[in-house]
């Protein structure tokens, strides 16, 4: 049994609503979907190179976005046989703001004495940044 059918003074008052609530929903789209405005992004990449200046290949990228005291993982990449990754490269890059870049490896390789993990990048609209790491191998050369 179907309660707003019941009565049609019910049934007036539901549709009325729902006319009301739906006319607000487009009326609202609109004003606060402005098409001319953009978040302006920036290109950010990371290479990580070894001693000897080549790329290494299939380094795992993290990029944290820095919220205040807090970070949350925004996007990840791997390194190409070149040893870059590029993030925001399929989507138009990296929106303004403030980020930590991580690098791990699954190859034999680590990070290089003194080099950093967790590098801190501000991203601005048009800016084309690189944040580069170096590495050693761990495997020793025969």
């Amino acid at each position: 049994m179907n309660h707003i059918y019941s009565f049609s003074g019910s049934r007036m008052r539901v549709s009325r609503l729902l006319i009301a609530a739906a006319f607000a929903a487009v009326t609202a789209t609109p004003a606060c979907s402005d098409t001319t405005s953009t978040t302006p992004v920036g290109k950010l990449s990371v290479q990580v190179v070894d001693a000897n200046g080549a790329g290494v290949w299939l380094a795992a990228v993290d990029l944290y976005r820095v919220l205040g005291a807090d970070t949350i993982l925004w996007r990840a990449a791997r390194t190409s046989s070149d040893g870059i990754a590029v993030f925001g490269e399929t989507d138009g890059g990296i929106a303004e703001g403030d980020y930590l870049v991580h690098v791990s490896f699954i190859t034999n390789f680590h990070l290089a004495p003194g080099e950093a993990n967790d590098k801190p990048v501000t991203v601005h609209g048009g800016d084309d940044l690189v944040v580069t790491f170096q590495a050693v191998t761990t495997v020793p050369h025969l």
